[in-house]
C-alpha cells in the first residue's frame, strides 16, 4: 500500500516533469524561429547590407598587413575594455 502511493506520486511527478519538459522545448523552438526571423530582416535591411559588405571587404583583404594590425590593436583595445 505505502509502496503504491509512492510509486503513485514518482509517476505524477514524471508527468509533471515531462510537461514541463515539452513546454519548455516548445518555447525554445519558438524562441529560435522569432531570432532566426529576426536575422533575416536585419540581413536583409540596409544596416544589414552594409555590415555584411564590409565584411565581406575585410575577409577579401584578411592577409593584408595593415589588415591585420588594425584586427590586432582593435582586439586588444576590446580585451583591456573588458578586463579594466
Amino acid at each position: 500500500m505505502l509502496i503504491q502511493r509512492l510509486l503513485t506520486k514518482q509517476q505524477q511527478k514524471l508527468t509533471e516533469l515531462t510537461i514541463k519538459s515539452q513546454l519548455q522545448q516548445q518555447l525554445l523552438l519558438v524562441r529560435k524561429q522569432q531570432l532566426s526571423e529576426a536575422a533575416l530582416r536585419f540581413i536583409g535591411s540596409t544596416p544589414g547590407l552594409m555590415l555584411s559588405f564590409c565584411a565581406g571587404c575585410l575577409f577579401q583583404m584578411r592577409h593584408n598587413s595593415a589588415v591585420k594590425i588594425m584586427r590586432s590593436l582593435i582586439g586588444f583595445r576590446w580585451i583591456t575594455r573588458f578586463i579594466g
